[in-house]
């Protein structure tokens, strides 16, 4: 009966797998000229057949901030291990921060003009760049695998389609073809692909475990950028006044969340949520001593 009904029980095991390979380079340039700079790059690629809630996307597209749990729900055939080796949730293939810190000196004509270093001396401008790959998007089909009373399961690719044709010929407004994707529907009295029994067959209209891997998309890189402004008035030898200006997200650049991928959305295909903020602006005062 098993070889029949691959999804209709529950499991609790510690029986999933990961691996996660990656390649790390830093660079760093020590103050120089009041110029100090950092970078570090991580090309990685992690891999497993079920990976805990938080760090990846919902179905709606919008990005988990759910804390990871000891155990994850998987689709697909529960009897193979196989059936969701794919990329992690939270697999991101490149990452790239660079920062930088620059203490800026004063002029030398300001040295005769006491007004001249008040205004141009002790002023440091810091900044942060954050770039990224986006995450990974698993279609989902919330009537899939309605022949072994599963709640929703991944759909088929379409007739001839591939992950090559997902990601050409995209319409206007989409991130991916959704004509790629398919329900997994099996006509009554038609044999079960999913079925180790060749001879099982659906009693009604129903639908399969789709053949659509784990994660196969990838959605919208994402990037950052802050920047901080501050000069500093010595009032002694120990006491000062520190104002500052900091940019978050300075250029305004909104970072789009995964698109839809529930297949029976009206909107499944599309980006429909944001997770950055808009750019703000603080001012703080602060006094040392």
């Amino acid at each position: 009966m098993q070889g029949v009904y691959p999804y209709f029980f529950r499991v609790n095991s510690t029986s999933a797998h990961s691996i996660d390979d990656s390649f790390q380079g830093s660079i760093k340039r020590q103050s120089s000229h009041g110029l100090q700079f950092s970078a570090s790059y991580t090309f990685s690629k992690s891999i497993d057949n079920a990976s805990s809630p938080g760090g990846g996307a919902g179905s709606d597209g919008s990005l988990d901030l759910g804390g990871g749990l000891d155990t994850a729900s998987t689709w697909g055939n529960q009897l193979d291990p196989r059936a969701n080796r794919g990329l992690s949730d939270f697999d991101r293939t490149h990452r790239l921060v660079v920062s930088s810190v620059w203490e800026i000196h004063e002029p030398s004509f300001a040295r005769d003009s006491a007004v001249a270093r008040l205004m141009l001396s002790h002023w440091q401008v810091s900044a942060i760049v954050i770039a990224m790959s986006g995450l990974p998007v698993d279609i989902f089909d919330p009537s899939g695998g309605s022949l072994y009373g599963a709640f929703g399961d991944r759909p088929n690719w379409a007739l001839g389609a591939t992950r090559r044709s997902a990601m050409t010929n995209v319409p206007a407004g989409y991130s991916f073809n959704p004509l790629a994707f398919a329900q997994a529907i099996v006509q009554a009295s038609a044999a079960i692909p999913s079925a180790s029994d060749p001879t099982a067959l659906s009693s009604d209209l129903e639908t399969d475990i789709g053949n659509l891997g784990r994660n196969v998309l990838r959605g919208p890189a994402q990037s950052n950028f802050d920047i901080s402004l501050g000069k500093r008035f010595p009032l002694s030898e120990s006491t000062g006044i520190e104002i500052h200006a900091e940019f978050f997200n300075v250029l305004n650049h909104a970072n789009r969340d995964n698109p839809v991928s529930d297949i029976s959305a009206a909107d499944f295909g599309k980006v429909v949520s944001y997770s950055s903020s808009p750019r703000i602006i603080q001012f703080m005062v602060k006094l040392n001593f």
